[in-house]
């Protein structure tokens, strides 16, 4: 799915997730922020990046989430 987010409208929205600059790139896979980067890709960097999201193991993904939590 893909959402395109008004942060003058959502403030909050863009508050939690910490945006900065228009446009930020944000992309979340089983409700985990995967990537995020301010500006704008090239479509064959986005595809690349959607490839490689899909491949991630998020069994991996969420351990290494509670790993980085406890720690925090």
């Amino acid at each position: 799915m893909f959402a395109k987010v008004n942060t003058e409208v959502e403030q909050n929205l863009a508050a939690t997730f910490n945006i900065r600059s228009i446009p930020t790139l944000m992309v979340f896979r089983e409700q985990i922020i995967i990537f995020s980067q301010p500006g704008s890709l090239p479509a064959s960097a986005l595809d690349q990046l959607l490839g490689q999201v899909m491949a991630l193991d998020m069994d991996q993904v969420r351990k290494e989430v509670a790993g980085q939590n406890q720690q925090a």
